[in-house]
């Protein structure tokens, strides 16, 4: 039943994608750039604006994110190092390991599972998770670039989700109401926002080549499915978070390798076809391992 409530509308849309994807050879750079600059917002704002938010979960949700996705970084960088891998693949590894596709995977998952108030929990996810890319994700990305540590947290002022993040919070707290004229088109984008995300997921995905690199994507693609379930049902556990929460931090924590992990390995030539098979095999292992999940969670 998880599969056939929650599982299957996230496989059939992004299937249309996929589809689409493998038929015509088309850049989906408008509708990323859409996504991005548009349609996401738009969800951001909406969600918190219409559903109440915890001050103590936002705190909660920046601490989890930053703890849990800050020790993959570390194991995937150092256990890379370990293992006497070269300096392009240990990046994409560590690229594919801490970075999650909480987006255009996680939260279709968190609203069939969770409805609107786990879909508006796994929006905060979103929004730290965005921050730790900027940060850690194009700092390794981009570190034989030259690019100065210094610089990267001011990417994070380019992100339009951080101005709808804070308008939408302002304006709960000051009990202002937005006019209907105002409000109709932001919702329309709000329910245009999750079926767009689906289908450009497909459409990445069904991009992908695997390109011969299935031996080295295998062990990192089990280690992805395996390890940030069974770390993140330990973190929540050792932070005291219980109730919905809980179940939405493990959920977003589990999905499978970020498609940004991809873009960043694209954008610096690090080992982009190992990223992208991760992101690949992830996507498509997660249906069991998330399917598991959902069932202990509901």
């Amino acid at each position: 039943m998880v599969f056939l409530d929650v599982l299957l509308p996230v496989v059939l849309v992004a299937g249309c994608g996929a589809v689409v994807g493998r038929l015509i050879d088309r850049d989906p750079a408008i509708l990323t750039k859409l996504a991005f600059y548009v349609l996401t917002p738009a969800l951001l704002f909406y969600a918190i604006y219409s559903q109440p938010i915890s001050t103590s979960a936002l705190g909660t949700v920046f601490l989890f994110v930053f703890v849990f996705h800050g020790l993959l970084f570390a194991g995937g960088y150092f256990g890379t190092g370990a293992l006497g891998l070269e300096r392009d693949t240990r990046t994409a590894a560590t690229l594919t390991l801490s970075m999650s596709n909480t987006g255009n995977y996680g939260l279709p998952v968190l609203l069939f599972a969770f409805k609107e108030a786990g879909f508006t929990l796994g929006l905060l996810y979103i929004l730290a998770h965005m921050a730790f890319q900027i940060t850690f994700g194009a700092g390794i990305a981009s570190w034989r670039k030259g690019t100065s540590a210094w610089q990267l947290p001011l990417n994070l002022i380019k992100v339009p989700w951080i101005y709808a993040f804070g308008l939408a919070l302002l304006l709960k707290a000051t009990g202002t109401t937005l006019p209907e004229p105002l409000l109709r088109p932001i919702q329309l984008l709000y329910q245009a926002a999750i079926p767009t995300m689906l289908l450009l997921l497909g459409i990445q995905l069904g991009q992908v080549r695997l390109r011969g690199v299935i031996r080295e994507a295998i062990p990192l693609t089990l280690v992805k499915l395996i390890v940030p379930p069974l770390l993140a049902w330990g973190l929540t556990a050792a932070l005291g978070v219980h109730g919905l929460l809980r179940s939405v931090l493990i959920v977003e924590a589990s999905t499978p390798a970020a498609v940004n992990s991809l873009i960043l390995s694209l954008q610096y030539n690090r080992r982009p076809d190992l990223a992208s098979s991760v992101v690949f095999l992830t996507t498509i292992g997660s249906l069991g391992t998330m399917g598991l999940l959902l069932t202990l969670l509901t």
